[in-house]
């Protein structure tokens, strides 16, 4: 059965991106930052995603930037819960057909957020599993957004 190739890429001024295609569809997913998926389009085309040219390629820093693409949040809206900078490096593993991103536990929430994230060998569909993980001292609800 063919798989979903899977390298690591430069991209728009990230040096640590992994690109994820069938030949059909791809996605990138900065690891510089994030876990973010900067970018999904059909192999060769125009990306799907928003990318703000204002953040692209930066990484740290204490304020949270609107980079583009898809993120993981945490449910209902507040700040500054929700807004927590994701501007640094995340861990990833390759899995079947896709990786496996896990950001550090978010000093201020005590929550860490982890994404899977598969492209079809043989169709342009991709299948995203978020997860969020409290790591703090008492229980909380929040819902994935």
């Amino acid at each position: 059965m063919p798989e979903a190739r899977i390298q690591k890429i430069q991209y728009g001024g990230w040096d640590n991106c992994i690109q994820i295609t069938n030949g059909i569809a791809d996605l990138i997913i900065t690891v510089d930052v994030g876990p973010r998926i900067i970018r999904y389009g059909f192999a060769g085309q125009e990306n799907e995603m928003c990318e703000v040219e204002s953040t692209t390629g930066l990484t740290g820093g204490d304020e949270w930037k609107i980079y583009g693409g898809h993120r993981l949040w945490h449910s209902p809206e507040a700040r500054p819960r929700t807004y927590e900078p994701d501007n640094f490096p995340v861990q990833w593993e390759q899995i079947p057909n896709g990786i496996k991103t896990v950001q550090n536990t978010e000093p201020g929430t005590g929550i860490k957020k982890e994404m899977e994230i598969t492209l079809s060998p043989e169709n342009p569909e991709v299948n995203i599993l978020h997860r969020l993980t409290n790591s703090g001292s008492w229980p909380i609800e929040l819902s994935v957004w």
